[in-house]
């Protein structure tokens, strides 16, 4: 059986087969939506970041100073890593969900008293 999957293997590379890949996954932007919630009223203090994984561009991270609830939409490149990050001086629990192309990302990553909530979607 080991001989046989080898032989295969090595057809398909004599042949040209070679793996491919979609290219049009890394190509384009995905729409992003950071939503945080909690006790209506609560003043919010937080941030997001919009982080490129490639050196020639920029991170960008925007402030957050509000109250609850809240919510952002942007856009950004594909394979782009977005966190956010949020509490209250109250010790309120503060909910962050990200949402790009409208799906959920994540979950919420730390809860507690004193402790900001932190939710990535990469």
């Amino acid at each position: 059986m080991k001989k046989l999957a080898t032989l295969v293997i090595a057809s398909a590379l004599l042949t040209g087969c070679t793996p491919s890949i979609d290219s049009s996954s890394f190509t384009g932007s995905d729409n992003y939506e950071v939503q945080w919630t909690g006790v209506n009223g609560s003043k919010l203090f937080g941030s997001y970041v919009i982080a490129s994984k490639s050196p020639s561009t920029p991170s960008r991270v925007e402030k957050v100073v509000t109250t609850l609830p809240y919510k952002v939409s942007f856009s950004a490149p594909k394979n782009t890593l977005i966190s956010a990050a949020g509490g209250t001086l109250n010790q309120g629990t503060v909910e962050i969900k990200i949402f790009r192309n409208g799906s959920e990302c994540g979950k919420v990553t730390m809860v507690g008293s004193g402790a900001m909530a932190n939710q990535v979607c990469q």
